[in-house]
């Protein structure tokens, strides 16, 4: 890691923790008290956000650049007396650029074992607060690591990286009064500032942040020589919420601008920093994830919107749908986890029978427990990354992701069980409302969604407060005449839609701000109303690791992967009627009813070329590299092409030879499907014998086998089979390579049962009935001329 980068991400661990400390109030017994005893602990989820752009327009707010930084902070009390003693211990820090690549994290901790920075977060900062002057001094507890890390990053940049390390945290006390003032200086590095108390409830107080004074501040220079570069604070707006029980900060947000010059540049900086107090990191719903500041940072800020496809007639409308809610998805859900070795990351995925047509609601992690292979729960702290419905996998799941916290290997293979319990929501479902639009405000009021339309110029600006379980959208089903409409980020009163969301969610946790902008003349707006149907249910479940799903074929495989044939249509044409083909080119190949050239036995007997033997194959059994042939074009639906190549798949060409190829099978054939058991305890595992009719030969090829007889999952899709050895360290081959190169022997266990990637619902085979079929062509193939 670069010492530049280094700095910078350590200052951030700095800036973040002063934070914390500015923000920390001591005030009379009247008001809020910090007042904690020795041995209270409070975790904090803190994430900053820095929108970048060149140039001197502050009012555009599409962004070039972005970091966002993430942290868990601890605040641990080790002594209250007349000095409060705090221990401020950094658990996790991530730092991300605009296209989600990870620039730092503590979670890989390989990276770090040549610096300081390690041991220097292990032991923390000692935070030291003066009840009397309400002065804060914060240092580093290990002072070994920090002179080492002076040492590494250099004499003049340790001076400033002391100076935020030095700067005093304020310590005014706020009334617990609506309406009541008070003047700070120095939070967080910001100018003067006004809180404004103007919420008081039985537990905690909330106050708004604004500038005292609207004027720009000087600029302050940071680093040194050609890297310098100068910033100033041009507006700042806030919210924070204090708990009346200690004084302790339950939730703030603060956004601010800020200008930037360096040498001939200059720039500006959107910056958003939000600090929420949690009980455990690990647990929490979508909104909770870091991945959502993430998304934000990567997604940008588009100021010219998002159009909306209103329907403009009624031949343009679509019915509002009513979202099918999959039913009991968790009823005979399969959980299992997995280690991301790549990311760090324990991974739970819940896998769900969910029906093509159904909808998977959202869930919320609601209690962890890991244990080891002795049962034994595992002290392993873990942070949500992102937690919602899942298709990676080709199949709609429920995936949970966490990253390990701390500053040293996790040992996230320790873990041989997760025990946890989830709330599930139903999908939210529509109705169809109306939004009043007119030349003075108007606004709509539902149970826990707002919306409010405000006359422009040319139309109405629409704020819309929801949430993610009840909000508001365009309706499908509505004709809107000639109304147009923009889901937009404009920034108005110097703040944007996702600013007051941040904002907003300082008292009200998953509250959503969204803006669209309508153009055009009409007294109403249609809109599409979503709400949750019912309360969510609660589940517990028991996860098994992804290794087990291997090594043990008792349990359901890993996950669903299906085989790539040719599929049978639903009336195939059985009939024997072609030849083959190409003999005036040189080679031959033959068009053969889907499967039978599997299920039957087709021979050549023509000289061998340069020792190899001369067989039929279907065409995509030729060499790696030597291509598939032509493909398969609609006047075919119900063949394969087979073609006669050398026994190494690479030549399909000859000259001066006499071909003769016979085609012999058991009967007349025809495709049976057969249905099985669906109340089978293990339904990715098949005794082949009892399902398929006549003797199987053990060591017939594995392509020919599974072509002739295909395993289908419920919806009809033959699924692959899993090698009897298949372990999670095994690399799965294509299936024409492994089809070709391994026996039906291969897949059964010693109970003569194969294991399939899914579970079986039907086999659909290719039989025969009656007398023998044999058929016979002789071909020449003239001399090279």
């Amino acid at each position: 890691m670069s010492s530049k980068k280094l700095v910078l991400a350590l200052i951030g661990v700095l800036a973040l923790i002063g934070i914390g400390a500015a923000a920390v109030v001591l005030s009379k017994p009247s008001d809020i008290t910090f007042d904690p005893a020795k041995g209270d602990t409070r975790d904090y989820r803190i994430g900053v956000m820095a929108q970048m752009r060149e140039g001197d327009d502050t009012s555009s707010t599409s962004s070039q650049e972005s970091l966002v930084m993430q942290s868990v902070m601890r605040y641990r009390v080790d002594a209250a007396g007349p000095t409060l003693k705090l221990r401020v211990l950094p658990r996790f820090v991530q730092v991300q650029d605009k296209d989600g690549y990870t620039l730092f994290s503590s979670t890989q901790a390989a990276k770090l074992d040549d610096t300081p920075v390690p041991a220097l977060m292990k032991d923390g900062f000692a935070l030291v607060m003066d009840r009397d002057s309400g002065h804060t001094r914060l240092s580093a507890v290990n002072r070994d690591a920090w002179n080492a890390f002076k040492d590494h990053i250099g004499h003049t940049q340790a001076q400033q990286f002391e100076q935020q390390l030095g700067t005093p945290a304020v310590t005014n006390r706020i009334p617990a009064r609506v309406g009541a003032q008070v003047s700070i200086d120095a939070f967080q590095g910001m100018p003067a500032l006004t809180l404004t108390v103007d919420r008081v409830g039985d537990d905690s107080v909330s106050v708004a942040l604004e500038r005292t004074d609207d004027t720009p501040t000087t600029y302050t220079t940071l680093g040194s020589g050609y890297d310098a570069v100068r910033t100033r604070v041009t507006a700042v707006h806030g919210r924070m919420r204090l708990s009346r029980d200690g004084g302790w900060i339950e939730s703030l947000a603060l956004i601010s601008e800020q200008d930037v010059k360096s040498q001939d540049k200059s720039g500006h900086i959107h910056m958003t920093m939000t600090m929420r107090h949690v009980d455990n990191p690990a647990l929490g719903s979508v909104e909770d994830g870091l991945d959502q500041l993430g998304n934000r940072a990567t997604t940008g800020v588009r100021e010219d919107g998002v159009k909306l496809p209103l329907a403009h007639s009624k031949a343009e409308t679509e019915a509002l749908r009513a979202n099918k809610p999959a039913p009991q998805p968790f009823a005979d859900a399969d959980a299992r986890f997995s280690i991301d070795d790549k990311d760090h990351a324990l991974v739970l995925t819940v896998i769900q029978d969910i029906a093509p047509d159904a909808h998977l609601g959202l869930s919320a992690l609601k209690q962890l427990t890991l244990r080891d292979a002795d049962g034994k729960a595992l002290d392993i702290p873990l942070v949500l990354e992102s937690i919602g419905p899942d298709f990676s996998q080709g199949e709609l799941n429920t995936r949970v992701r966490l990253l390990p916290m701390g500053w040293q290997d996790a040992r996230l293979d320790r873990i041989a069980r997760v025990e946890a319990r989830l709330d599930y929501r139903d999908p939210l479902q529509p109705e169809s409302i109306e939004l009043p639009l007119a030349d003075t405000p108007t606004e709509r009021q539902d149970p826990g969604a707002h919306i409010q339309a405000t006359p422009t110029d040319d139309g109405w600006r629409l704020v819309l407060n929801v949430s993610e379980q009840t909000f508001y959208t365009y309706d499908p089903s509505a004709v809107y005449g000639d109304l147009s409409a923009r889901l937009s980020d404009k920034a108005y009163d110097g703040l944007t839609p996702a600013d007051l969301t941040q904002l907003a969610r300082v008292d009200k946790p998953g509250a959503w701000i969204q803006q669209i902008l309508v153009t055009g003349d009409s007294d109403r707006f249609p809109l599409a109303l979503y709400t949750s149907p019912s309360a969510p249910s609660s589940h517990e479940l028991q996860f098994t690791s992804i290794e087990q799903h291997y090594s043990n074929r008792e349990l359901s495989p890993p996950t669903t992967r299906n085989l790539v044939v040719t599929p049978v249509p639903e009336k195939p044409s059985l009939a024997l009627d072609t030849a083959p083909q190409g003999a005036d080119q040189n080679r031959l190949s033959l068009r053969l009813p889907i499967g039978m050239g599997s299920a039957c036995e087709l021979a050549a007997d023509a000289p061998a070329q340069e020792g190899h033997a001369l067989v039929w194959r279907p065409e995509a059994q030729r060499a790696p590299g030597f291509g598939i042939g032509e493909p398969r074009t609609g006047e075919h639906p119900d063949t394969d092409r087979w073609l006669l190549m050398t026994d190494d798949g690479i030549r399909v060409y000859f000259y001066g030879i006499d071909v003769t190829t016979t085609l012999r099978c058991p009967g007349t054939p025809a495709w049976q499907t057969v249905e099985l058991d669906g109340d089978r305890d293990k339904p990715w595992l098949v005794d082949i014998d009892t399902v398929v009719d006549g003797e199987i030969d053990r060591d017939i090829q594995a392509a020919r086998f599974f072509d002739s007889h295909r395993f289908l999952d419920a919806r009809g899709k033959p699924l692959r089979p899993m090698l009897k050895h298949m372990t999670a360290d095994t690399r799965l081959d294509d299936w024409r390579n492994e089809g070709m190169s391994h026996r039906v022997s291969d897949y059964l266990d010693d109970e003569g049962r194969i294991r399939f990637w899914g579970d079986v619902a039907a086999i659909k085979s290719l039989t025969f009935s009656g007398a023998p079929i044999e058929k016979q062509w002789r071909n020449h193939l003239k001399d090279l001329q």
